[in-house]
Parts: structure tokens; C-alpha cells; sequence
């Protein structure tokens, strides 16, 4: 049985994919189009996409590649847990000072 073609939410986490994969050199759109097995046109309304929500850049000769403010979101998600460590630590702290 053949796989059905991605529709565009599973072109979205392909695409995130195949350009962390590729992060160095980028991918063209072409390029993109091959490896997610989809057309030009629906490649191009992805990036668009991509771009103005600011996930991806055009670094040498216009290829694609995950933005800084992409990779911030890893960034924040790890402030979050920082942030929640000290608030615990303060708690566990303030708790046991009132015990005694």
C-alpha cells in the first residue's frame, strides 16, 4: 500500500525536520520539494509561511535554514525549567524553615 501524500500541518514538522537535518548548507526549494515529496508551488507557500512567523532565514544563495529565533524557543523552554527549579527550591526552603 502507498503512503498518501503529507498534508500541509505534516508538511510543516517534515520540513522543520529536513532543515535541522540540513542546517550547515540550508535547502533550496527544489530541494525541499524532492525530499518531502510534494510540489514546488506548496513548498514555496510553506516557506512564506515559515518566514513571516520568522522559524526560517536565507542564508548563501537564498537556501533555507532554521532561524535564531527558532532555536530560541529551546532556549526559553530550558529559562522555564530554571525557573521552575528555583521557585521549588525557594518553597521547599521557606516550608522547612516553618517547620522548625
Amino acid at each position: 500500500m502507498e503512503k498518501s501524500k503529507l498534508n500541509s500541518q505534516e508538511r510543516v514538522f517534515t520540513i522543520v525536520n529536513f532543515l535541522h537535518a540540513n542546517h550547515v548548507s540550508g535547502l533550496a526549494n527544489k530541494e525541499l520539494a524532492a525530499l518531502v515529496k510534494t510540489s514546488e508551488a506548496n513548498i514555496c507557500r510553506d516557506m512564506a509561511l515559515f518566514e513571516r512567523y520568522g522559524w526560517v532565514v536565507r542564508g548563501i544563495g537564498g537556501r533555507w535554514r532554521l532561524s535564531p529565533a527558532f532555536g530560541g524557543i529551546a532556549g526559553h523552554i530550558m529559562r522555564s525549567y530554571q525557573e521552575a527549579r528555583l521557585r521549588l527550591t525557594e518553597e521547599e526552603a521557606k516550608y522547612a524553615s516553618e517547620m522548625q
